[in-house]
């Protein structure tokens, strides 16, 4: 675009506002609102969609370059508004394959008018944040060129092997040709190029915009807008190729689109003072009386006056300070008029009435929750997945009442037992999956978990948990059992409800459970690996986890309900069922099949991915990244057999991708290729 059609259309758009002005200055008397122009500045992203990139698969139109907007708004209404902008930046496109070959890059430029509805009808007067849609006419500039030779002047040709030479590969002389790269500055314009024939075209034509998006209003004047604007173009000559181009280059008979996502930031104009009461206006007071009426008034009546009262509206007849706040004589956070204990010792404990709680009252209050069955999520990460491994500091040390431990497997009232204590979970440690209960900072609140598990008929020993390692720490508990005070027997609770996943004959891959909270590894003394997730005492919400677990691909997903050491039926646990319930039954359990894939993995970046291996990709379509904490990992297609997955790795190791694997996927979930073979072989 020339340098001098930016000036002309600024000062179109300037004669274009004065010429609008009056219309949008109504007089007070006709209009219900004040005339608050605004200006905005805004930044977005440039997205085109015309014929370069549009005719192959493993391209994206949405490549994006930068664009910047100036807008200057008047309401026309309470719900409309009128608006001149211009939005000036980079687009551009490049199409990469073995039967063709283009690219461009155009600076736009583009401005007119523009009516925005606010929905103003629908929203909320209070509401700060309101959608808005918008439509206009406005004038497009381009100045299209694409990229043909590098920085030494030579042309690039593109061989069929995916390299770039400078000499055609049908050339006499082509065993001389040097292997090149793009140097990606468009210096060519397209229409002096005249490739087509279609002579010095206008770069230059007329457009629709249509917008949509969200307005915030900040305050003070300010707002922020995010949102997109649909730019249909008159003309198909942006990229310089239209559906009569020759030798290959020809597109569809569409005009060229334009899509600018963007952000601005907007000032509205106040255009009338507050008005000020003044001696003028009629009041006639002097500053002792003004001051008088000012710090004498009492609201509350508390004897303070409003100007010095910290603690507005206090109930009549209560005793205050002299700054006008309730009296605490025994200082424990309660007031007077509210605490049922007097005379509180310093430092003590308080509930909400100001009554003393004893270190006995504390505990049997601490125990009561943590101990009974109504606890259905662990919220502490220690109690749910075991202490987490700090790089930068040492982990504190947790104390855990080991239950059991699975070397050979245990039988199936062992499993009942334990699946009755609400906070059972596992830890997996070598070739050896521990049972654990609780995760506690000090050591007397372990050992009195333990006396009240044996009162319950459960054997535990008190640990040490160090990651996934537990310590025995026999001397120490030793020592401090003596001033461990026996906890009372606790009630019989309610039912605990866990999801049984399966029973399965072959142990599962960890990968498998990923996402999957809470989970209870237990094998048994029949060979069958149960796995369990959850703990609730209301069978709603298990029954709502247990339909989360069949999405999830665990078609043998069952309820099933413990207490008192023993499973018992779900009716006793709350449910409403219509038929018996085998108590005896064990589903075996079984993962979808039609949720395992096979896919394959491209290649993991911590950082950029490198631009001849993302245009490989490119090239390849159909490829995901999936982001993890430390890396991105790429990974390509999705194949039900392994047979089919083989035969693609074959051919995308051919295309110089030589680090790329096959692995296994449940849902989203990644696992081994074995694994998914495995699963898959299973009846």
């Amino acid at each position: 675009m020339p340098q001098r059609s930016l000036p002309r259309l600024v000062v179109s758009l300037g004669l274009l506002a004065v010429s609008l002005l009056p219309v949008l200055a109504q007089d007070d008397s006709t209009s219900t609102f004040k005339l608050r122009p605004s200006f905005s500045l805004g930044a977005g992203m440039f997205s085109f969609y015309g014929d370069i990139g549009g005719n192959h698969d493993g391209y994206s139109p949405l490549v994006t370059r930068l664009g910047y907007e100036l807008r200057a708004s008047a309401p026309i209404t309470p719900w409309l508004e009128g608006s001149l902008f211009a939005i000036h930046g980079q687009l551009g496109a490049n199409e990469r394959s073995l039967s063709r070959n283009l690219n461009f890059e155009s600076r736009v430029t583009m401005g007119g008018f523009m009516l925005t509805y606010n929905f103003k009808h629908l929203v909320r007067p209070t509401s700060k944040v309101a959608p808005y849609l918008s439509l206009g006419f406005e004038s497009v500039e381009f100045l299209s060129k694409t990229d043909l030779y590098d920085r030494e002047g030579r042309q690039y040709h593109y061989w069929s092997d995916g390299t770039i030479r400078d000499i055609a590969q049908n050339a006499p002389n082509a065993a001389d040709a040097v292997q090149i790269r793009r140097d990606y500055d468009y210096e060519t314009d397209i229409r002096e190029l005249d490739l087509d024939g279609f002579g010095a075209y206008p770069e230059r034509t007329w457009g629709i915009p249509l917008g949509f998006g969200v307005r915030m209003d900040l305050g003070s004047g300010l707002d922020l807008r995010l949102g997109a604007q649909y730019h249909w173009t008159l003309s198909d000559l942006v990229d310089g190729v239209t559906d009569e181009s020759i030798e290959g280059r020809a597109g569809d008979a569409r005009n060229d689109r334009i899509l600018y996502s963007s952000f601005s930031v907007g000032y509205a104009i106040p255009m009338e003072r507050k008005k000020r009461t003044s001696i003028k206006d009629g009041i006639d007071i002097s500053p002792e009386d003004m001051q008088e009426f000012v710090t004498a008034a009492d609201e509350d009546g508390d004897g303070v006056d409003d100007f010095k009262d910290l603690c507005p509206n206090t109930p009549a007849g209560t005793k205050v300070s002299s700054t006008g706040c309730p009296l605490d004589e025994d200082g424990d956070g309660v007031p007077d008029h509210l605490d049922l204990e007097a005379g509180t010792a310093l430092g003590a404990a308080v509930d909400a009435d100001g009554r003393t709680i004893s270190d006995e009252m504390m505990l049997k209050s601490w125990l009561n929750f943590k101990d009974s069955g109504n606890v259905n999520i662990v919220s502490s990460r220690v109690e749910s997945v075991g202490p987490r491994r700090s790089t930068t500091r040492p982990n504190k040390r947790v104390y855990v009442v080991q239950v059991g431990s699975e070397v050979e497997g245990i039988t199936e009232a062992q499993m009942q037992q334990l699946l009755s204590i609400p906070d059972l979970r596992t830890v997996e440690h070598g070739d050896t999956i521990s049972f654990v209960v609780g995760g506690y900072n000090d050591l007397p609140e372990a050992i009195r978990r333990q006396l009240q598990l044996k009162d319950a008929g459960v054997n535990g020993t008190v640990m040490a948990q160090d990651g996934d390692a537990l310590v025995g720490i026999a001397d120490e508990v030793a020592a401090a059992s003596g001033s461990v005070v026996a906890p009372a027997a606790p009630a019989d609770g309610p039912a605990i409800v866990r999801v049984q996943l399966g029973a399965f004959k072959d142990k599962l891959s960890k990968d498998i459970f990923t996402g999957i909270p809470d989970l209870v590894v237990l094998k048994g003394d029949d060979g069958l690996t149960r796995y369990y997730t959850g703990s609730f005492t209301d069978v709603n919400q298990a029954a709502a986890l247990k339909v989360d677990m069949l999405m999830k691909g665990f078609e043998g997903a069952f309820l099933t309900a413990f207490k008192g050491g023993k499973r018992v039926s779900l009716k006793e646990a709350g449910a409403k069922l219509t038929e018996p319930e085998d108590l005896t039954s064990i589903p075996k359990g079984s993962i979808n099949k039609e949720m395992i894939r096979f896919r394959i993995q491209l290649g993991t970046f911590a950082g950029n991915v490198p631009s001849d291996v993302m245009g490989k990709f490119i090239e390849m379509g159909n490829v995901e990244p999936v982001t993890s904490p430390d890396a991105v990992r790429y990974y390509y297609g999705s194949f039900k057999s392994r047979a089919e997955a083989n035969d693609a790795l074959a051919a995308i190791k051919e295309k110089g991708l030589t680090d790329a694997f096959l692995v296994g996927a449940v849902g989203t979930r990644i696992v081994g290729a074995e694994e998914a073979e495995r699963l898959l072989s299973e009846p």
